[in-house]
């Protein structure tokens, strides 16, 4: 049964989202790069993994420009007095890092290239290191705009199309609400309730959303049809209280954390011409692909990245055209 979709107006009590509270207190993160590519079976191979960011303290958050040339991403600068976030931008051609939004009194996160190629959105927090908004920045001059001046607690978002943005907003009960913006309009509609963290665009010209439903014991990723207003339940999480995922260009989900990446592939997503499916295996061999899929029979063990440097990663994301990895790696503790 369909949550029914109801008007939101201004939002009353939200809190901070937890990576936003202290940010002195953030987590030492890195983002690290990988080459992906198919070998003769037709399985997917991470190799090559190269940390991009120099910066012994917050770098988190990547996304990719559509074109795969550059990375934007969030960076806490270690030798700050007065820790602030801004946007930085990782080259990939020549391996340069330039920091475009740079602004001394507020901080930057999650930042997305908006459609007019020219503003980056983020989530703002004002001066009173309290307030969290939806804003888009010009990076030559550090100037943002509030998109929904009275939608406060904005804590993740994502593009639907030009004008359609989700939202996921922090309630004074510490949980996500997912909700649709029309920056057109200034509508904002309420369309789920107990999301996580991770809300991401599903590739095609459709106007379709992801995210992670927590309100059952099994978490659940769904979908959202940005033409019908349609929820419907997708594939559970990988592993238990997983919440970080990216889409491949076919479709396809990468999940999971710690060291361990898994793959589902998503036959509702997938285009209509495929490539037979290979005679099934048998004996050893079959069982050992078996043992490599979780419960649900549903994820494949993609990874095993416990042996390099990006054993502990829980952020993921994907190029344009499925060639390169981003993750990021912590220690310690999961942030």
């Amino acid at each position: 049964m369909e949550r029914r979709i109801r008007s939101f107006g201004i939002v009353a009590g939200l809190l901070m989202a937890a990576w936003a509270v202290a940010q002195p207190d953030l987590p030492d993160t890195d983002i690290y790069l990988m080459d992906i590519t198919t070998n003769a079976k037709g399985k997917l191979v991470f190799e090559n993994p190269r940390k991009i960011t120099k910066n012994p303290a917050y770098d988190n958050q990547p996304w990719w420009y559509p074109d795969g040339s550059a990375i934007l991403y969030t960076s806490v600068p270690a030798e700050s007095d007065t820790p602030r976030a801004d946007i930085n931008k990782f080259i990939l051609a020549t391996g340069r890092t330039l920091t475009v939004i740079n602004t001394p009194r507020t901080s930057e996160f999650s930042p997305m290239l908006m459609a007019d190629k020219t503003h980056i959105s983020v989530v703002r927090i004002l001066e009173d290191n309290q307030t969290q908004v939806l804003a888009k920045c010009a990076d030559v001059n550090d100037e943002c705009k509030t998109l929904f001046p009275r939608l406060l607690g904005v804590a993740y978002y994502t593009w639907l199309d030009n004008n359609r943005v989700a939202m996921a907003l922090l309630t004074s009960e510490e949980e996500l609400v997912l909700t649709i913006g029309n920056v057109a309009t200034g509508r904002v509609d309420t369309i789920a309730q107990n999301v996580g963290r991770c809300v991401q665009r599903v590739p095609g010209k459709n106007p379709m959303l992801a995210f992670v439903d927590k309100n059952k014991k099994t978490w659940t990723i769904r979908l959202y049809d940005g033409r019908s207003g349609k929820i419907s339940d997708l594939v559970p999480v990988a592993e238990a209280e997983a919440e970080d995922f990216a889409f491949m260009p076919d479709g396809s989900i990468l999940m999971g954390g710690g060291s361990v990446l898994y793959r589902y592939q998503t036959p509702a997503l997938q285009p209509t011409t495929r490539t037979p499916a290979p005679p099934a295996k048998s004996g050893k061999e079959e069982a050992k692909k078996q043992e490599e899929k979780k419960s649900s029979g549903l994820w494949e063990k993609a990874a095993d990245f416990s042996q390099s440097p990006v054993r502990q990663f829980y952020r993921l994301a994907v190029s344009p055209n499925g060639d390169k990895l981003a993750l990021v790696v912590y220690s310690g503790a999961k942030p």
